[in-house]
C-alpha cells in the first residue's frame, strides 16, 4: 500500500495537471493506493468581475467544495480522504503559518509520495501555487519531518516523467472539468492549451500520444545536479514570472481593506 498526497492551491488545480494520474492510481491500477486530496483554500473568490460579489466568500467556497467531490467522486475518492487546510484564496504567503500547517499535516499523514504545484520553474505563476510547491519543497529539504517522502512537481516547464494517455481517454478531462461549473468561464479556455501541451509531450513518450507531465525532486547531494534546468527553461521561467496572470477577485469592500 502506498500513500500519495495530491496537493493544490484551488478545488480545481489536479484536473488538466494530473487528472490521468490520479485516475489510474485509483481506479486502473493492480496496486492498491491511498490518495488524499489536500487543497489549501476552498477558492472563495474565484469568479470574475464585481458582478460576482453576492456570491464570493463563504457561498462560494461550499459550492466549489462540493464541486471537487463530484469531481473526485470520478475517481472514486470519497470526501473523507479530502482536506482543506483553510487559507483564504488569493492570500496564501510564505510564512511560518502556511509551512507549520503543511508540516503538521504531513507528520500526521506520513505519506510515500507527494505531488504539488511546481514551486520554480512554471508558465503558471500563481502566488498560491507557488508558495504551497515552495512550502513543502522547503519543509522537506530542511528536514522538518522525520522522513523523506518523494515529491513531484506537476505543472513544470523542466519535467523529467511523462505519464501516458491516449486520445480517447481525453473524454475523462471534459467530465472532471464539468464538475466544476463555477470555474468553467477560466479553465474551458484552459483545455486547448492543455491539449497542445500533452500532445507534445506524448510524441516524446513511446506508445503513447499524450502525456502529463511532472518533475522529481531530487534532495540528495548525489543526485542534486538533477534538479537542474537548462538556460533556455530558466529564461522561460523568469519571463512567465513577469506577466499578470489570474488573481482572486475580491468584493469592492474586501479589496479596499486588504489595500490599506
Amino acid at each position: 500500500m502506498v500513500k500519495l498526497i495530491f496537493f493544490q492551491a484551488h478545488p480545481d488545480d489536479l484536473e488538466l495537471n494530473c487528472g490521468h494520474l490520479i485516475h489510474f492510481l485509483a481506479t486502473g491500477s493492480k496496486k492498491k493506493h491511498l490518495i488524499k486530496i489536500v487543497s489549501i483554500t476552498k477558492g472563495e473568490f474565484g469568479l470574475p468581475g464585481f458582478q460576482y460579489d453576492k456570491f464570493k466568500g463563504k457561498f462560494l467556497a461550499r459550492i466549489r467544495t462540493q464541486e471537487l467531490y463530484n469531481a473526485l467522486a470520478i475517481h472514486d475518492i470519497l470526501p473523507e480522504n479530502v482536506n482543506f487546510l483553510g487559507f483564504v484564496d488569493g492570500l496564501v504567503f510564505f510564512n511560518n503559518e502556511l509551512i507549520q500547517s503543511i508540516t503538521n499535516y504531513l507528520k500526521a499523514e506520513r505519506p510515500d509520495i507527494i505531488f504539488a504545484p511546481e514551486a520554480i520553474y512554471t508558465w503558471y505563476y500563481h502566488g498560491d501555487h507557488i508558495n504551497t510547491g515552495k512550502a513543502i519543497y522547503y519543509i522537506i529539504n530542511h528536514r522538518l519531518i522525520d522522513f523523506e517522502p518523494k515529491l513531484y512537481f506537476y505543472g513544470s516547464l523542466n519535467p523529467n516523467f511523462l505519464f501516458g494517455f491516449n486520445k480517447d481517454s481525453l473524454e475523462l478531462i471534459d467530465n472532471l472539468l464539468k464538475c466544476h461549473r463555477t470555474q468553467y468561464w477560466f479553465i474551458n479556455k484552459a483545455k486547448l492549451a492543455y491539449r497542445v501541451s500533452t500532445r507534445r509531450r506524448g510524441l516524446l513518450l513511446r506508445g503513447w500520444s499524450y502525456a502529463e507531465k511532472y518533475r522529481r525532486v531530487f534532495f540528495k547531494k548525489s543526485n542534486l545536479k538533477k534538479n537542474n534546468p537548462s538556460l533556455v527553461i530558466r529564461l522561460l521561467s523568469h519571463w512567465f514570472s513577469s506577466m499578470p496572470w489570474f488573481k482572486a477577485k475580491y468584493p469592492k469592500d474586501l479589496l479596499l481593506k486588504l489595500k490599506s
